[in-house]
């Protein structure tokens, strides 16, 4: 139980920021602080439900989460590879059914006419995430 709050506090509080961060890079989607913050609160939220399908999907091809294994390259490949085309899903969906769509500050990737900053953030997250989870279980045992 300690590893899921783990996993939620620090998902959750990452994703928060990297929401808030990339805000600008959005067409307007709120009005004032109060709905910023209520969006990026949804957001983040929802980011973390990616995250854990990311370590879930981890978990069964790899292997347990947080094993205390040393962490190898592909690992953080596979990670990487999850976290790429579940971000690319999401993003053509929100853009498909209009939950979300970019301004011109937006880089966008070619051929995939999605947004490279969410896709950053579910190939970079996960990983960060994994190895502090690894850390702590080291440190704790």
């Amino acid at each position: 139980m300690k590893k899921i709050l783990f996993i939620f506090i620090l998902s959750f509080t990452l994703n928060f920021l990297w929401e808030i961060s990339q805000a600008f890079l959005y067409a307007p989607h709120f009005t004032g602080i109060g709905g910023l913050i209520t969006v990026h609160l949804r957001a983040g939220l929802g980011d973390v439900l990616m995250v854990f399908i990311i370590l879930f999907l981890d978990t069964l091809i790899l292997s347990r989460i947080f094993a205390g294994e040393k962490i190898k390259a592909r690992r953080f490949l596979i990670l990487i590879f999850l976290g790429f085309v579940l971000a690319i899903l999401v993003e053509k969906y929100a853009l498909t059914t209009g939950r979300w769509s970019y301004n011109s500050l937006m880089p966008i990737i070619p051929f995939l006419n999605v947004g490279l900053m969410p896709i950053l953030q579910m190939m970079l997250i996960p990983s960060v995430v994994i190895l502090a989870g690894l850390r702590l279980t080291r440190r704790n045992n």
